[in-house]
């Protein structure tokens, strides 16, 4: 009887429309003091978030 297996009902996948997203514009991101972050940390950082704004 379990030898018949149930057959795997397929998912539908949405599909955006090319241009449809666009993300918001986000707020500067600043790194708090609080974190006592040495120079090489904190220009890491700030590499990093410009690196991700520009892309």
């Amino acid at each position: 009887m379990w030898e018949q297996t149930l057959p795997l009902k397929t998912q539908s996948v949405r599909k955006l429309k090319p241009g449809s997203y666009k993300p918001k514009a986000q707020d500067k991101v600043t790194i708090p003091e609080a974190w006592n972050l040495n120079d090489a940390q904190r220009n890491f950082i700030e590499l990093m978030l410009d690196n991700k704004t520009n892309k």
